[in-house]
């Protein structure tokens, strides 16, 4: 695990609502364009990169031949604009719909990548190979979900539909997450996933403590305390005034950030085994 800079989220909308997906419009697009696709998706994978605007604006079209022309995905496919919100739960309907193929899978894998990377709301982590084509249930997309009165920063699946964030702020709701600070710090953590089973397991498993400041925090996670009396013991043995000694915490400090990951939050700092 390991803390970064914040990135921008992507607020939590909900779903725009349309009729049942066209399939034959699709797939007759979808033959009219794979060579097009096919050849960018390979770029991408020689280059280990996402895919070019161009590839995904092809694969947003053949996408929105399913919903009709004042889609989102058809709009950016005409134009290249567009939000990841506003096209993510038009791609997901379609990535979960039982007449989905493999290849139409993929395609929506690569996109919502593109997307995700384009907007730089992605938690900072990928579970996947870059030798392999991307997969969206192994990509964590910074969001800010509303629980009580306050937003909350959170990574969730990029697979995920604006339906099951609903459901995960009911669950947050129930946990009192405004209440808890540092279960707010733990799920602000690049690498944790909102999505997870058990998400309280997790948290119990990965919490170390909550501490005023550095100093506290190290000496009860590190033997820095044993150290400090140690080097009181060794000043007495040799006449030397412990004043004469001074610490240098920062190479300490450094180690204990290897192994945990300190979140500060309102003055204190909450620490999770990495």
């Amino acid at each position: 695990m390991n803390e970064r800079e914040p990135q921008p989220a992507a607020d939590v909308r909900p779903a725009p609502e349309h009729d049942a997906p066209d399939w034959r419009r699709l797939e007759v697009a979808a033959r009219r364009f794979t060579q097009y696709i096919d050849d960018g998706i390979a770029r991408a994978l020689a280059d280990h990169t996402e895919i070019n605007d161009g590839t995904a604006r092809c694969i947003a079209h053949v996408l929105g031949r399913a919903y009709g022309r004042e889609s989102d995905l058809a709009a950016f496919g005409r134009t290249g604009e567009g939000q990841y919100l506003s096209l993510r739960d038009e791609y997901l309907d379609l990535y979960g719909d039982e007449q989905a193929d493999a290849i139409i899978k993929e395609w929506i894998d690569w996109l919502g990548t593109y997307l995700v990377q384009r907007e730089n709301i992605g938690s900072g982590r990928q579970y996947m190979n870059e030798h392999l084509p991307p997969k969206l249930d192994q990509l964590l997309v910074r969001s800010s979900v509303r629980v009580g009165e306050d937003r909350y920063l959170v990574n969730v699946p990029a697979h995920w539909h604006s339906g099951d964030e609903d459901g995960l702020i009911e669950l947050l709701t129930d946990l009192h997450l405004p209440e808890d600070d540092a279960l707010q710090a733990f799920l602000a953590l690049p690498d944790v996933s909102a999505g997870t089973a058990d998400i309280m397991e997790s948290f119990h498993e990965a919490f170390a403590g909550t501490y005023p400041d550095e100093e506290t925090a190290l000496r009860a996670l590190s033997p820095y305390g044993e150290w400090e009396q140690e080097l009181a013991d060794w000043c007495v043995d040799h006449g030397i005034e412990p004043e004469a000694l001074e610490w240098n915490l920062a190479p300490l400090l450094e180690r204990l950030a290897d192994l945990y990951d300190l979140v500060e939050r309102k003055g204190a700092l909450h620490a999770f085994i990495k």
